[in-house]
């Protein structure tokens, strides 16, 4: 694929996950390439380059000004959760960690415990309400998302069994391994912020 084609792929597949139309890359990236009417799957845009339309993107649909708020009040919500549930060690990931958030993206963390309910009976304990259970299993393995809205921002809690604490998890955008932060890293960013 041209390079000119591979712009206009990442643009329109960044376009579907900021309307919210595709949550993953590869589903955007093959819509956009049925939108455009292009043939060819060989030699897509990378997940980087979608990111950076993303960031592109949002900040001329929202403003500079406002993503910065809303970067910091994710990672308020973000540091408030990880106080409530420390003992499953939980970790900030994502779009929240690296700022480039645009108008659907969630606060996403990892916590590990053999037990998800524990972590969602402390939740609940806290006040967090409505809080849907998924089961996933696929070829990553067993483990629990627990999503809800706090204060109109998507949260979802990765819940992988404790024996996975110390298993280095790689991006699905970068293919490097993924990016996190614990409480004190979170504590620090709001300190720039």
């Amino acid at each position: 694929m041209p390079k000119k084609e591979r712009r206009r792929v990442a643009e329109e597949a960044a376009r579907f996950i900021v309307e919210g139309a595709e949550a993953e890359y590869l589903h955007a990236k093959e819509r956009a390439i049925s939108m455009l009417g292009l043939s060819s799957n060989s030699h897509l845009p990378s997940n980087k380059k979608i990111k950076e339309c993303i960031a592109l993107l949002t900040a001329s649909q929202l403003g500079h000004e406002e993503v910065k708020r809303r970067v910091r009040e994710m990672r308020e919500i973000a540091m408030e959760i990880m106080q409530v549930i420390e003992d499953a060690d939980p970790f900030l990931i994502g779009s929240t960690l690296t700022g480039q958030i645009h108008s659907t993206s969630d606060i996403d963390l990892h916590a590990y415990s053999d037990d998800f309910e524990c972590i969602q009976n402390q939740l609940t304990d806290w006040g967090y309400e409505d809080i849907d259970v998924e089961l996933v299993d696929n070829r990553k393995g067993r483990f629990v998302h627990l999503k809800w809205y706090e204060r109109d921002y998507p949260v979802e809690i990765t819940v992988y069994p404790w024996s996975w604490r110390n298993v280095t998890l790689f991006s699905s955008v970068t293919g490097k391994p993924m990016k996190r932060a614990d409480a004190t890293a979170v504590r620090t960013l709001l300190k720039r912020t």
